[in-house]
């Protein structure tokens, strides 16, 4: 009875350790991601300019000064990546918003009230960039990650009457949680993503060429191949 003990002790911590040695990073199988999901852009300050009239004596004489914000905005990102490493991949991504551009108009010459005109901006992103896996238990489910990258900003103004072009980069960090893995078949993993990052926006619908930063949060799914 004790030596068939033993022997059953043996064999059950041997399946355990089988188990553990089949199970999956949380970043899943297979070398191709593709993601879905909302972004929620925070609210960014775009500056401020001073419209300037010159005297008859040569002279600066400041008439009011015009300063812009975009409010913060819920809209729709997608990535592409492909993994180069265990821990390190490279990603394309491109997002879609509305936000609302407001220009205040404010120390007018003639002390009139400031005024605000307000328009809605569609915001395109392009861009590329890498994520970098943070060393964890090959059994965990959870993928903390570090990410980094830039690329093109477009904004059209309503009624699409003028297009803004610029840059933009980022950077932050956040987490994957694997719902499902298979070593093979077409589909490999699904899995949940949520990301937090400041992003540094320049040119485009701003009055200068200077970055302007804002946060940025986003949840998406993802199915690897």
């Amino acid at each position: 009875m004790r030596r068939g003990a033993i022997v059953l002790c043996i064999v059950s911590v041997g399946g355990v350790r089988a188990a553990a040695a089949q199970s999956l990073p949380a970043t899943g199988p297979g070398r191709i991601e593709v993601s879905v999901g909302a972004l929620r852009v925070g609210h960014q300050a775009l500056g401020s300019t001073d419209a300037n009239e010159t005297t008859a004596g040569g002279a600066s004489l400041k008439i009011f000064t015009a300063s812009s914000d975009l409010a913060s905005v819920a809209g729709l990102e997608g990535r592409v990546a492909v993994r180069l490493m265990r821990s390190l991949e490279a990603e394309v991504e491109a997002s879609y918003g509305t936000p609302q551009l407001n220009v205040t108009i404010s120390n007018d010459f003639e002390s009139a009230a400031p005024v605000t005109a307000v328009e809605l901006v569609q915001q395109f992103t392009v861009g590329a960039g890498i994520v970098w896996y943070v060393p964890r238990p090959r059994t965990s489910r959870l993928a903390p990650f570090v990410t980094a990258g830039g690329g093109y900003l477009r904004q059209m103004h309503e009624k699409r009457t003028l297009l803004e072009t610029g840059q933009y980069y980022q950077l932050g960090g956040g987490v994957k949680l694997l719902l499902f893995s298979r070593p093979r078949g077409f589909l490999n993993a699904i899995g949940a993503r949520v990301d937090a990052r400041a992003v540094v926006r320049m040119k485009g619908v701003a009055f200068d060429d200077d970055g302007h930063a804002s946060p940025a949060v986003g949840a998406s799914a993802f199915v690897r191949f």
